[in-house]
């Protein structure tokens, strides 16, 4: 056999296989960023805040109008439709201000009150007083007959809520990549953090009743000084079809007009 000849043929095969392997991996990466170019193009924040007050009668649907002080938001889903009226909101340095101690808050903002109420200078506390009247809203697990995790849940018959807990400022809420909110720190009428932990959102309410809660948000003092500040709600739902109380302008608490 003449090795002269076969040396060079096994070279160029060799050759020919790696120039295959590398475009066949340029055409593998050129098809896997054109997939992640896709999905970065695909995802727009749909979040929208309307400038329209509830009072002004032009608005067709309830997404197209911004509400205050004293408005009553109805948030309607499968589920039924729970309404939801803001009383007040205030903006305090101290939980004193408004009789609230540091073991009231939740694991997250426990660490920014003092034993004295004090709250981190970084930091300034939002709350607001709502009245929930639960229309005709039953949990999916209720509705569903679903198979409950604890014996207490196994006999309960009155619906199962989460609070709505997010508020955000108008540029996080609208970001072309968000929304970006903040959690609520505390909840007036929630789980005590020791017996259920992951239900300090949540709380019972009966269809045709209501009630008078408390929540709670520590927010950047030097983002609220500057950008208005809003309660959203319908979180758990479609961005699209989410509502929205202002709570704040310039630092200060806005009442509607």
């Amino acid at each position: 056999m003449n090795l002269k000849k076969i040396i060079p043929s096994l070279f160029l095969c060799l050759m020919v296989t790696l120039l295959v392997a590398c475009s066949y991996r340029e055409f593998e990466d050129s098809i896997r960023n054109q997939l992640n170019n896709e999905d970065e193009e695909m995802y727009q924040n749909e979040a929208k805040i309307p400038e329209q007050p509830v009072e002004d009668q032009g608005a067709e649907n309830a997404e197209d109008v911004l509400y205050f002080i004293g408005d009553t938001i109805s948030f309607i889903n499968d589920l039924g439709t729970v309404d939801y009226t803001l009383n007040a909101v205030q903006i305090s340095e101290n939980s004193n201000e408004v009789d609230l101690k540091k073991t009231d808050f939740d694991l997250l903002g426990y660490h920014y009150i003092g034993e004295d109420g004090s709250i981190d200078e970084h930091y300034k506390l939002v709350t607001v007083d709502v009245t929930i009247k639960n229309i005709d809203y039953t949990d999916y697990a209720l509705k569903t007959d679903f198979e409950y995790s604890t014996e207490a849940d196994s006999d309960r018959d009155i619906p199962l809520l989460f609070i709505e807990y997010l508020i955000g400022f108008k540029e996080g809420i609208e970001d072309p990549n968000g929304p970006f909110t903040i959690e609520a720190s505390y909840f007036g009428g929630h789980t005590p953090i020791e017996d259920d932990p992951k239900g300090y959102y949540q709380f019972l309410l009966a269809h045709g009743e209501e009630v008078e809660v408390t929540v709670g948000w520590l927010v950047p003092a030097d983002q609220l000084n500057v950008e208005p500040l809003y309660y959203i709600i319908g979180y758990s739902g479609h961005i699209e079809n989410q509502l929205y109380f202002q709570l704040t302008e310039n630092g200060e608490v806005i009442m509607g007009d």
